[in-house]
């Protein structure tokens, strides 16, 4: 097991209160971000702004000295940016690369795992990987109900209070535009 992590306390202490603001900041971005991802109809557009929420995390957790939360959430944007090439590369959602992406998550995972509820992360990154190569966006939004579950699971059990939050707010966000898009579901057509 590997216990990783960065020294910020000479960066606290140079920027006093204002480290405090950015690091918050950042973080109220990255709720923003994640949590109004699942409100657009295209697949593309959720996807995007995922990616943009998961690399604010990063800069969240690297300024908060977390760098196995921030790799974590690094690998999750470079998923979701291959992800959104899919029209263009047909191969960016294939077996190989799902295969891929669910293999590297789970290493990483297993290499960084030291307590019991480190199995939360590592379903979410599974999730992640499966929601976000689906075609149809009611299976992406279903799939992502459970991710977020997931990740709140994570934030419960390890007492992250911000986190919950986000990880609560951005499963009701799922399920409301379930609901929201439900009509045009029905149909269960694919989506770009």
């Amino acid at each position: 097991m590997l216990g990783f992590g960065i020294n910020i306390d000479g960066l606290v202490h140079a920027m006093g209160f204002g480290y405090y603001v950015l690091v918050y900041g950042i973080g109220a971005l990255a709720m923003a971000l994640s949590i109004s991802a699942y409100q657009f109809r295209r697949r593309v557009s959720i996807i995007i702004f995922n990616c943009f929420g998961q690399l604010s995390w990063v800069a969240h957790f690297v300024l908060q000295g977390d760098l196995t939360s921030a790799i974590a959430c690094g690998l999750t944007a470079a998923m979701l940016a291959l992800f959104s090439k899919k029209d263009k590369w047909k191969w960016a959602t294939g077996k190989l690369s799902v295969i891929l992406f669910i293999t590297v998550i789970t290493v990483f995972s297993i290499l960084t795992f030291k307590v019991w509820s480190d199995v939360f992360p590592l379903l979410a990154g599974v999730l992640a990987v499966i929601a976000n190569c689906q075609s149809r966006e009611k299976r992406l939004r279903i799939i992502s109900v459970f991710y977020c579950l997931s990740w709140a699971c994570n934030s419960t059990f390890k007492i992250y209070p911000i986190a919950l939050s986000c990880d609560l707010m951005c499963t009701v966000s799922a399920v409301v535009s379930l609901i929201r898009y439900r009509n045009s579901d029905k149909k269960d057509h694919k989506f770009t």
